[in-house]
């Protein structure tokens, strides 16, 4: 008899496994719709006369965008490559007739396949249309483009090197302006150094250098005397202070002498004057 902790843990386990086979299978169907399994995409052949530089999987470009890949590629009995298109549902409108595929040559690594949509023609291409894929030399196609983006440029260089070259306003028109700048140096030199060598200059500079030692001389000498002048004025001011407090107190001993009694004995006050009658 089964214990039932065991069908228990059995159940558990079918949940279990039950659930990740939903799991699988939804990331499985989802993966397929994102592949386009289930749009209605549209399929196109093309041919071509040689594989180089096609693979399967291959995306099929339009202004930048993919809008399908190669699905298919096989090698005829005739020698012919034929391919198949892929292109997704909602881009079936870009798939008018006239349209072309061509390599792509804008790629230095890996190529991919643009589709050239015939703007004049607004009807559809139906499944299984041929077209065809006339093989481009890649290397020389990518030769061309960087031809196209260096021309300019080397173009610029060439305008820029005429105008370092202008003889009136380039390079050898400043070369000029600076080799005159440094002749008319050099001249200016050369005579300041022929007036220096001048016996009147070296005579006139020697009685400047005496005239400066002179009004040196003179300078140190008027200060020596500012300072004893100085000196002389203070001492000056000193005496004068000692006489004026000499008279002050001459003056206090002669007020207090008259106050005592010999003083008024020996020099009485005067009487005052009487007015005339």
């Amino acid at each position: 008899m089964t214990h039932p902790s065991s069908k228990h843990a059995l159940r558990q386990v079918l949940l279990i496994s039950a659930i990740a086979l939903a799991l699988l299978f939804g990331f499985g169907l989802w993966l397929v719709k994102k592949q386009g399994v289930f749009d209605n995409n549209l399929s196109l052949r093309f041919t071509a006369n040689t594989g180089e530089h096609l693979s399967t999987g291959m995306k099929l470009m339009f202004q930048g965008f993919p809008i399908g890949h190669v699905s298919a590629l096989e090698l005829r009995a005739d020698g012919q490559i034929e391919g198949r298109l892929m292109i997704r549902e909602k881009y079936r409108g870009l798939a008018t007739q006239g349209s072309q595929i061509e390599l792509s040559a804008n790629q230095l690594v890996g190529t991919n396949l643009v589709w050239k949509k015939n703007e004049t023609n607004t009807a559809l291409l139906a499944n299984d249309a041929t077209l065809v894929l006339d093989h481009q030399d890649l290397a020389h196609a990518l030769e061309q483009k960087i031809m196209d983006k260096l021309d300019p440029a080397i173009g610029r260089i060439m305008a820029m090197s005429t105008e370092v070259m202008d003889p009136n306003k380039g390079l050898p028109a400043t070369l000029q302006h600076i080799n005159a700048t440094l002749v008319s140096t050099e001249k200016l030199l050369n005579g300041l150094n022929a007036r220096a060598q001048d016996p009147r200059v070296d005579h006139l500079l020697t009685h400047l250098d005496e005239a400066s030692a002179s009004v040196v001389k003179s300078a140190e000498l008027t200060e020596k005397n500012m300072a004893q002048t100085k000196l002389v004025l203070e001492s000056t001011k000193q005496t004068l202070d000692s006489v004026h407090g000499l008279v002050h107190h001459s003056n206090e001993t002669l007020e207090d002498f008259r106050r005592g009694t010999l003083g008024r004995w020996i020099a009485p006050p005067r009487k005052a004057a009487s007015s005339p009658q």
